[in-house]
């Protein structure tokens, strides 16, 4: 299986929460404020969905309410759930990438409570080894007057996001065991 883009992910995990139009994806998306640390476009959202329902992930019904336009609700199918599963598996196991981190930290709602502390645990294994082994490669007393400053930067650089990540996976790994409304996480307050 492959894994879904960001934007798809991104999507998919709010229509797996609950059944949303387009336009409801957009406000969920402000709401949690994305745009802080992912570029979506509105437009994004909508070619997204539609290549989505193409894939067979998503299923869209027409509803109309009262005086209100006619609008396309979608759903999620049963292999979106298993494509969204894997994805945030994927983000949380084998990436460095901020982004795809911040996507699966707000879907990890989606996996199985047992299996998301299973993955979030190996995730601390995998960061631990990659900071240790930063750590081991350069070491600064004795590697500072080899390597140019801008790439000593970049080390510590790599070195200071690799522990934020590592605080971050304890404080969620220490959320999801205290969490008892375990099935959604951004329409939880609608």
């Amino acid at each position: 299986m492959k894994s879904l883009s960001k934007v798809s992910t991104l999507i998919l995990g709010i229509i797996a929460e609950k059944p949303v139009n387009p336009y409801e994806i957009t406000k969920l998306l402000e709401r949690i404020q994305v745009k802080d640390w992912f570029s979506v476009a509105s437009s994004s959202v909508y070619v997204t969905i539609k290549k989505l329902d193409k894939q067979g992930h998503i299923s869209g019904k027409n509803i109309k309410e009262g005086n209100m336009p006619e609008k396309t609700v979608y759903t999620v199918t049963k292999k979106g759930k298993k494509a969204l599963s894997y994805t945030i598996t994927e983000f949380l196991l084998n990436e460095l990438d901020p982004v795809k981190f911040n996507i699966a930290c707000v879907m990890i709602c989606h996996l199985e409570k047992d299996y998301a502390m299973n993955v979030l645990k190996r995730r601390l294994l995998f960061l631990n080894g990659y900071e240790n082994g930063i750590k081991e490669h350069y070491s600064y007393e004795k590697d500072e007057h080899l390597i140019p400053y801008p790439g000593l930067t970049i080390i510590r650089n790599n070195i200071y996001l690799v522990e934020a990540e590592i605080r971050i996976t304890e404080e969620l790994i220490k959320e999801v065991k205290r969490d008892n409304l375990w099935n959604h996480f951004i329409t939880r307050d609608l």
